[in-house]
């Protein structure tokens, strides 16, 4: 069997993720496709606008096989961690032979470069040429006076991906243009990631159909930030832009129950409260300088949205400082963030969907994951490690605070620990 995988987030899950799945099918001649999705929280450092559970089902009805959840200390991580333990997580299931990913500016050979034949030469040299794949390389080694030019960039007050940017223009313009676009960007870490863990993974790349990640206008391909938007403008999901199998999932998403990080402004507002700047910067991704920027603007009330909009600058994007207020929120510090990242395998990884009529690939990834699986939460963490089982706390502990919110905004009672594997 061979089997493709897909890292993401579906929130919500639209035409733009049905595109990628039937041409992930097409183009790598899988027999079937699993997703590691984010869960309660997603990379942008906020809460996803709708159930775990809900984008599960979406996902599963159109077309993916099996549906595990990224812990969050990788679902709320920088785009180089994120993109790491997606990989680490596709990695270590033993059996997945090519990660599908999207971007802007996929390799015009595309369709050359996939991986329907396993031993193509004129595959290895259409992928070779890729701008994605040139970056990545490239970053990966980072020469030590590029690496002088990137600190240098970052002294002068500039957010690290700025810094990158400009420093990779003086390499490789094409590259440095390349790195502007959110899915581009996580393209390379993609391949950074599979390069620096020498994993036996192939990859392909699938032309981005939509507009564009910042693209606000709903179309029948847009991008899930534009259906946000509209149901934001408009109280509706655009039903053009969701597939039929999954649309009626997500009648109920309106403006007044979507989850956005100002429904969690209470919860932070007595998180902060109770910190120091040394305490703040033990946070994953908090150093000092963050730390007093958020403390000084803590002083009059405010929303999620205010404080973060007033501790942006140069050096610190709105999505940092994002990150950085969700992991106070959630408890993780930057020694839980290393635990995590140790060794090839993740710590764990929640089952948290599966077609009906894929049930053998299941058994078959029981058998050959080096990552422990859960799919009956209190049973199956007994094999757990102690570390691990406290890794596990804080992501219930993640999910618990998601649970309340989605009560007080749709009375919906969800008990996440005992939740049965949803079967589609």
């Amino acid at each position: 069997m061979k089997i493709a995988g897909i890292i993401a987030e579906y929130n919500p899950f639209h035409n733009g993720h049905l595109h990628h799945l039937a041409e992930t099918r097409r183009l790598t001649g899988a027999d079937a496709v699993v997703a590691v999705m984010s869960g309660d929280f997603v990379q942008r450092g906020v809460p996803a606008v709708c159930d775990k559970y809900i984008r599960t089902e979406a996902a599963l009805r159109c077309g993916v096989d099996l549906v595990l959840e990224l812990p969050v200390f990788g679902a709320t991580a920088s785009a180089e961690d994120f993109a790491s333990a997606g990989i680490r997580a596709l990695n270590s299931l033993g059996c997945v032979d090519v990660v599908s990913y999207g971007a802007e500016d996929a390799p015009l050979s595309a369709e050359n470069a996939t991986v329907a034949s396993d031993d193509s030469s004129a595959e290895t040299a259409a992928c070779s040429d890729s701008a994605i794949l040139r970056a990545a390389r490239f970053l990966v080694s980072e020469p030590a006076d590029f690496k002088e030019l990137l600190l240098r960039y970052v002294r002068e007050g500039n957010s690290y991906a700025k810094a990158r940017s400009l420093a990779l223009t003086e390499y490789d313009p094409e590259a440095a243009e390349l790195l502007t676009k959110p899915n581009n960007i996580l393209a390379v870490e993609y391949e950074k990631a599979i390069l620096r863990g020498g994993y036996p993974l192939k990859t392909c790349a699938i032309q981005r159909s939509d507009r564009g990640y910042h693209d606000t206008e709903p179309a029948p391909v847009c991008s899930a930030s534009a259906i946000r938007q509209a149901v934001t403008e408009n109280d509706a999901v655009p039903g053009c832009s969701v597939p039929e199998a999954s649309r009626e999932l997500f009648e109920g998403l309106r403006r007044d129950t979507m989850i956005t990080a100002d429904d969690l402004c209470d919860m932070l507002c007595a998180e902060l409260s109770s910190h120091t700047a040394d305490t703040l910067s033990a946070v994953y991704d908090v150093p000092g300088d963050l730390a007093n920027r958020i403390l000084e603007n803590t002083e009059l009330p405010f929303t999620w949205t205010s404080l973060a909009e007033s501790a942006k600058c140069k050096a610190f994007t709105r999505s940092r400082i994002d990150r950085a207020l969700c992991h106070a929120l959630l408890h993780i510090t930057a020694q839980d963030a290393e635990l995590f990242k140790k060794g090839d395998a993740l710590p764990y990884l929640r089952v948290l969907g599966v077609r009906k009529d894929s049930g053998d690939l299941l058994s078959s990834l029981c058998k050959t994951s080096k990552t422990p699986l859960l799919l009956r939460l209190f049973d199956d963490t007994k094999v757990l490690s102690e570390n691990a089982k406290h890794l596990l706390s804080l992501d219930l502990r993640a999910s618990a605070l998601y649970s309340q919110i989605l009560y007080r905004k749709t009375g919906t009672v969800r008990n996440d620990g005992r939740r049965r594997l949803l079967t589609v």
